[in-house]
């Protein structure tokens, strides 16, 4: 199969997504309360300007452990394809992904049987100092030019330090009322993580 090969799927609807993630909250809690010892649970999904402050800091939702704030990013994925989305722009081209602007502490990552958590810190400095730079706006946008108003995705091999990866670049067509927009990013295998020295523990849940 050609590495160049270009997967159409249908648009994404953004209130749907939205919704699916809510029901997927008390799952994440019980993993919280269960694998990582949390307590005093905090979410910020209240329609108030308090909690879409913190929420534009891409932290969903914050808990202590052993006495320590800590502050979690959640991203949800229906199916385990082995790899960690990374979002470019939530709108392409005019404003960027999470990574961008997170103040969060960890990633919880979470497949239908298994979650990862994911150091943000290191995530976000993998980013900005290797991964952005491996992948040019062009290439987001001859995608978006070869499958207008729908989802897509494609192989793509890019190069960091002298080393070849295998990754998906994924566009996804959002549509909200009258509104439509463009989520790009890139999917890269977990291997990629622990070659940069990135925190990522599996758990079975």
């Amino acid at each position: 199969m050609s590495r160049n090969l270009i997967k159409k799927m249908d648009s994404h609807n953004f209130n749907e997504s939205m919704q699916r993630e809510q029901a997927k909250q008390k799952r994440a809690d019980d993993f919280y309360l269960k694998h990582l010892g949390a307590t005093d649970i905090v979410r910020y999904n209240r329609n108030t300007a308090a909690d879409m402050k913190v929420q534009r800091m891409d932290i969903d939702v914050s808990f202590r452990h052993k006495d320590k704030l800590i502050n979690i990013s959640e991203k949800f994925r229906e199916k385990d394809f082995n790899d960690l989305y990374i979002e470019f722009y939530s709108k392409f081209p005019n404003t960027r992904g999470w990574l961008d602007k997170s103040q969060a502490d960890y990633i919880t990552y979470f497949f239908p049987t298994r979650v990862f958590l994911i150091d943000e810190k290191k995530l976000g400095e993998f980013y900005k100092n290797y991964l952005s730079k491996a992948v040019s706006e062009d290439t987001f946008k001859r995608l978006i030019e070869q499958n207008p108003n729908t989802n897509a995705q494609k192989r793509l091999c890019i190069n960091i330090q002298n080393r070849s990866y295998r990754t998906q670049i994924i566009q996804a067509y959002n549509q909200i009322e009258n509104a439509s927009w463009y989520t790009m990013g890139i999917a890269i295998p977990f291997n990629v993580l622990s070659d940069f020295g990135i925190y990522c523990k599996e758990f079975n849940f």
